[in-house]
């Protein structure tokens, strides 16, 4: 099984994508229709009462829970962190309520973790009217993040005040832990927040 985490906070910041609380459905349709089942979704509700209710009211499915923690700092790794804690899955991914997984997305991340304690792939964002896969380095900073990782969720843990550079902070750390990983030429995660060119 893998434990898929979701950090939502619907409030007013600076640069946040619009709609959110319509985004965060879309989202979550996106997990129940992949074609591998076997999964758990943990939202993680940052200091937000309206992702509870946006929840309770579109969602049914047991594989589903969804716990409120006190508002973090913005980019902070703690609600991630709070939602490994409750992960029973061998693997670990993360989805952003602005985001989409494609449904042959967890099919084809999944079986590349065998032997492996951490693995990344591309992305895909919209470009010239269609999605186009993003390449993903992990050894330059802005050209990897947290949408483009699976792991183990004990293998390691995110800082909790790293500030816009969380997701390569995080990166790093996998790479000083374990040189067992690999990079997966599948996955199909789709970048949905992309101002004055995509947008719900």
């Amino acid at each position: 099984m893998i434990s898929i985490i979701m950090p939502s906070y619907l409030g007013v910041y600076k640069g946040a994508a619009s709609s959110r609380d319509a985004k965060i459905v879309r989202a979550v349709n996106s997990i129940l229709g992949q074609v591998y089942e076997t999964w758990e979704l943990i939202v993680i509700a940052d200091g937000c009462d309206l992702t509870a209710r946006i929840m309770q009211d579109n969602f049914d499915d047991p594989r589903i829970s969804g716990y409120k923690i006190q508002k973090q700092p913005l980019w902070s790794g703690t609600p991630r962190n709070y939602g490994l804690s409750k992960a029973k899955g061998e693997y670990a991914c993360y989805l952003d309520i602005d985001d989409v997984f494609g449904k042959e997305h967890l099919a084809e991340i999944v079986p590349h973790m065998e032997g492996h304690d951490w693995a990344y792939f591309n992305d895909w964002q919209y470009k010239n009217g269609g999605f186009l896969p993003r390449p993903c380095n992990i050894n330059t900073m802005g050209h990897c993040g947290t949408s483009n990782l699976i792991h183990k969720p004990d293998f390691a843990k995110w800082n909790h005040n790293d500030g816009y550079a969380h997701d390569w902070n995080f990166i790093r750390n996998l790479k000083k832990r374990s040189g067992k990983f690999d990079r997966i030429t599948g996955g199909r995660y789709y970048v949905c927040h992309i101002p004055g060119k995509y947008d719900l």
